[in-house]
């Protein structure tokens, strides 16, 4: 549509445009193609607190490596082509919303990308009642990730909600993140307990800080205390020459992630209870305290009263932990949000193979009336199996059926016949359940997750 239709005669359009850089309660930067900026005006220098001579010329990508603000939203816009928002965090810490658009030139060719920036915290986003889904950038490369495997990285970037109780616990653990105290997120395995806590961390003025995450139920009973409290030079045999950090010392001045807190052995629980009394630790073969600072998250998808009953989990360490307790729901409870999450997924997985695939709307609505007992886990790898099955294009309602673990089963006429004594039957039974969830799965580490054990209980059952 011509300019001139949308400008009474009266006013010229290079007046508009000095009108919108300068009064526009809105922040606006304009890039060309590669990223570069081209424009901004003076709302968006007070919006980020960043003189124009520093941004003017310079590449927005290069920018948010400076930390002038984050996450990137210009490669997303550039590769989706559409126009999408996120919320941003600011040097200064303020949260703006800011909406990225392509614009192309007749032929399709992208020629700009123009930014709109509203400063608008993430708790008035979440507090707002809306039916619009919200999507929060996790910043998982922005740091390194200490004694965790390369395989087990956060490769997923963000958090997406559309319930009234999702949005709500957002809000809780936003809130949360603001103060010094241990957090305890239970929820079914998979309903994205670990990408809370990393928003958490995020958030907190400990961002900057190391991010250490260890999944307590991964390590073998005999390891779990020199890995956690370190060790000294020759306190037991095989030691590392010269001693070892723990992984709370590395966690000084950040956040610690005690990931399937249930499975930490019983005797060294109460090791770990003193370090939250104390904020010290003892070394295995050492005499000397060690003072650390960090906030400790911790998860479980146990029933932790059920184990403090069995004396199997200390009351006195679950007291400590629940400083502010965070209960996420299982995904058949908010229902409403799978497509909104199927599509983040789609875009996350396509983007990350090359893949250019869509959704019909018979297919999203397929997949919300899914069970996923395996929560957002399940629906994330169901939709990275459609990906890789289709090789991209359109996913339809038949690809779903096809791909879809969860079947109808008539369970009376499929069970299995066992001969033996009743303990005998009952661990061939118990057997079948856990190959059964390995193939589902695909690793014995997910399978443990999802039956709740010890990845070594398991693999003993076998």
């Amino acid at each position: 549509m011509p300019l001139h239709n949308n400008i009474l005669p009266n006013i010229a359009v290079t007046d508009f445009a000095k009108l919108l850089l300068n009064y526009s309660t809105d922040g606006i930067l304009l890039t060309d193609s590669t990223g570069l900026v081209i424009a901004i005006n003076k709302r968006f220098s007070k919006l980020f607190q960043i003189p124009a001579s520093e941004v003017l010329g310079s590449n927005v990508l290069e920018l948010v490596k400076q930390g002038a603000w984050s996450p990137n939203l210009f490669q997303r816009v550039v590769q989706k082509k559409k126009t999408l928002s996120v919320i941003q965090t600011t040097r200064s810490g303020r949260s703006i919303l800011a909406t990225g658009t392509p614009i192309f030139d007749d032929v399709g060719k992208l020629l700009y990308v123009l930014f709109n920036d509203r400063d608008m915290s993430l708790q008035s986003v979440l507090e707002n009642d809306s039916t619009q889904s919200v999507e929060v950038v996790i910043n998982a490369d922005a740091k390194v990730e200490h004694f965790v495997p390369e395989t087990q990285q956060y490769t997923l970037s963000g958090i997406v909600v559309k319930s009234n109780i999702m949005k709500k616990q957002l809000n809780l653990a936003l809130q949360v993140a603001k103060f010094p105290v241990p957090v305890l997120l239970t929820g079914e395995s998979g309903v994205g307990k670990t990408m809370f806590a990393r928003f958490i961390h995020d958030q907190s003025p400990r961002r900057k800080g190391p991010f250490i995450a260890i999944n307590c139920g991964a390590i073998p009973d005999q390891l779990v205390e020199s890995e956690l409290f370190g060790h000294t030079g020759g306190a037991f045999t095989g030691a590392t020459a010269g001693g070892k950090k723990g992984r709370i010392q590395a966690a000084d001045k950040g956040t610690l992630f005690l990931d399937e807190i249930s499975e930490l052995p019983y005797i060294l629980q109460v090791k770990l209870l003193q370090f939250l009394e104390t904020s010290q630790i003892y070394p295995v073969g050492g005499t000397r305290p060690i003072k650390v600072d960090c906030t400790v998250i911790a998860a479980t998808n146990r029933n932790l009263a059920s184990m403090m009953a069995n004396k199997l989990f200390r009351d006195d360490l679950y007291f400590r932990l629940n400083g502010m307790p965070i209960e996420l729901p299982p995904l058949r409870k908010r229902a409403d949000e799978i497509p909104s999450l199927a599509q983040f997924f789609l875009e996350q997985y396509s983007t990350r193979f090359g893949l250019e695939a869509s959704l019909t709307p018979e297919a999203l609505n397929e997949l919300a009336q899914l069970p996923f007992k395996g929560n957002v886990r399940e629906l994330s790898h169901l939709i990275q199996r459609l990906l890789i099955a289709t090789g991209g294009g359109k996913l339809t309602v038949e690809h779903v059926h096809e791909w879809a673990t969860t079947k109808t089963i008539d369970t009376l006429s499929h069970l299995p016949h066992y001969d033996g004594t009743l303990s005998q039957q009952v661990s061939q039974f118990e057997k079948d359940i856990i190959q059964q969830t390995i193939e589902e799965s695909g690793s014995q580490a997910e399978a443990a997750k999802i039956l709740g054990v010890h990845q070594s209980t398991l693999s003993r059952k076998l």
